[in-house]
């Protein structure tokens, strides 16, 4: 503070000399007013300059060896606390729907999907049903998620926006939304990253039962946007590091089709492959 105070006196003390200068040696208006925009020019490089050094030292503040080692490190392997049910896991009983049992039923298999597809990631289920969601508090199933050997963020399901005014239709059209937080993502492999928000896309969205790649066109459109945001947020305000906050809402026809699928074949992933990658 005292710096700049001693800076803005300085400037006005150097304004007052060049005018007193102007009238005793007749110099041109332009000539001064050349003079006073070099001094502002010098100042506004200064006060840039400063902030840039700021930004400089804030960051070599931060030591992420420790995250990055964790984020190459071995793939954690999931341990999974699967609540008994929306009740047990803590979720109030009067705020519970007849929707939120039909999605709590749904996704009992969410994470084994996930794991299946997604090498370097580890989906975690919490015995945890009731919980802050983007619109209030929520009620559905929550998990930790990992990359490699690190924890980094948590991920909630629970019933799509606006299908508490429509019980009576929600078992014909069902519809869940997934809430995604992450950190340190600026340190995950593009790919990685894009593979994880991509799957949740897939399995959430509505999928075109005759041609498969209209619904992972735009699951991939989806993916691309969302981490596109949050590189432009990355750039734009480095000093803060900005979380990766997504959400996707939908009908989750693949995920239902591909649980569908095991229940025909009997097949329990959690008690087959521990709700991880399938053993060999």
């Amino acid at each position: 503070m005292i710096k700049k105070l001693g800076m803005w006196i300085a400037i006005v003390v150097a304004i007052g000399i060049v005018s007193s200068v102007q009238g005793q040696l007749s110099i041109p208006n332009y000539i001064v007013g050349l003079a006073i925009l070099g001094l502002g020019v010098i100042v506004f490089s200064f006060k840039v300059d400063s902030r840039l050094r700021a930004l400089e030292e804030w960051g070599s503040r931060k030591d992420y060896s420790g995250i990055i080692k964790q984020l190459k490190g071995e793939r954690h392997k999931p341990r999974h606390q699967q609540p008994e049910s929306l009740e047990a896991g803590g979720a109030v009983a009067s705020g519970i729907e007849p929707a939120h049992h039909i999605v709590f039923e749904d996704f009992r298999w969410f994470a084994a999907v996930l794991n299946l597809h997604l090498p370097a990631w580890a989906i975690e289920e919490l015995n945890d049903t009731h919980f802050r969601g983007d619109h209030g508090p929520a009620v559905g199933r929550r998990y930790k998620v990992w990359y490699n050997a690190c924890q980094v963020g948590t991920m909630q399901v629970t019933i799509g926006i606006g299908r508490l005014l429509e019980r009576e239709r929600f078992k014909g059209e069902r519809s869940a939304r997934v809430e995604l937080d992450l950190t340190y993502l600026r340190f995950i492999p593009y790919r990685d990253a894009r593979g994880l928000v991509y799957q949740i896309a897939l399995l959430i969205g509505a999928s075109d039962s005759e041609d498969g790649e209209v619904s992972r066109t735009k699951a991939a459109a989806t993916a691309a946007d969302a981490l596109g945001g949050h590189l432009w947020e990355a750039v734009r305000a480095p000093e803060f590091g900005p979380s990766f906050d997504f959400y996707v809402d939908g009908p989750y026809d693949l995920l239902k089709s591909v649980v569908d699928d095991w229940k025909k074949q009997g097949i329990d992933p959690m008690v087959k492959w521990g709700g991880d990658r399938k053993r060999d």
